[in-house]
C-alpha cells in the first residue's frame, strides 16, 4: 500500500512535461540543494499531497521576500537572508523551511512568531522531503478511499517514515 518514491520516479513526475527552466533572481540561489534548485526552477506551485504543497522558484523568492519583514518575526529576531529559506507549506498557514545547513524545518502557524525556536527539525534534506511528501499523496488516497486509517495502515505508514529517516519519524509534525 505504501512505498518510498525514488527521487528518479518524483523528478519524472514532477517534471513532466518538461519546463523551460527560470532563474532564481541575483544570487539567490548559490546556497541551494541542486535537486531543489533543479525542480522549482522548472515547475509551477504543486500540491504533492495535502500536507505538502512545493512552490515554483517565483513563488519561493515572493514569499521569502514577504518574510524579511521583521513584522513577521519575533522581535529582534530577524535573521540574515541565507538563514532560513522558506520553500513549501501545507495549506493551512503552516510552512517548511530550510535552514542554513539545507535541513527541512517545520513551521507551525499556531505555534507565534516566526522564530527558530517555533521551527521543528525534521533531521531531513530535500530529497527526504520529496519522498515524505509522495508518501503523504499515498496516505491522503487512503483517506480519500476510506474515511479513515485503520491501526495495520497507520503503522506501515510509520514504518516507511522510519525508513525515509528516523529523525522524520520522531518529529513528525502532524498527528495521526
Amino acid at each position: 500500500m505504501f512505498k518510498i518514491s525514488s527521487i528518479e520516479q518524483i523528478k519524472h513526475d514532477l517534471l513532466s512535461p518538461p519546463q523551460a527552466p527560470r532563474i532564481f533572481p541575483g544570487n539567490t540561489a548559490s546556497h541551494f540543494d541542486a535537486l531543489y534548485e533543479e525542480i522549482v526552477t522548472q515547475i509551477k506551485t504543486t500540491t504533492i499531497s495535502a500536507e505538502c504543497v512545493l512552490w515554483d522558484s517565483v513563488k519561493a523568492v515572493n514569499e521569502n521576500k514577504a518574510y524579511a519583514d521583521a513584522a513577521y518575526w519575533e522581535e529582534g529576531l530577524l535573521p540574515s537572508a541565507s538563514t532560513y529559506w522558506f520553500f513549501a507549506e501545507n495549506g493551512q498557514g503552516d510552512r517548511w523551511l530550510f535552514d542554513a545547513d539545507e535541513e527541512v524545518l517545520f513551521y507551525d502557524h499556531d505555534g507565534g512568531e516566526l522564530s527558530p525556536r517555533n521551527f521543528r527539525s525534521m533531521g531531513i534534506q530535500f530529497s527526504q522531503w520529496l519522498q515524505f511528501a509522495y508518501l503523504n499523496r499515498a496516505l491522503d488516497v487512503v483517506y480519500a478511499e476510506r474515511g479513515t486509517v485503520d491501526e495495520v495502515l497507520n503503522m506501515a505508514y510509520k514504518n516507511k517514515l522510519r525508513e525515509i529517516s528516523l529523525s522524520l519519524l520522531e518529529n513528525y509534525p502532524f498527528e495521526d
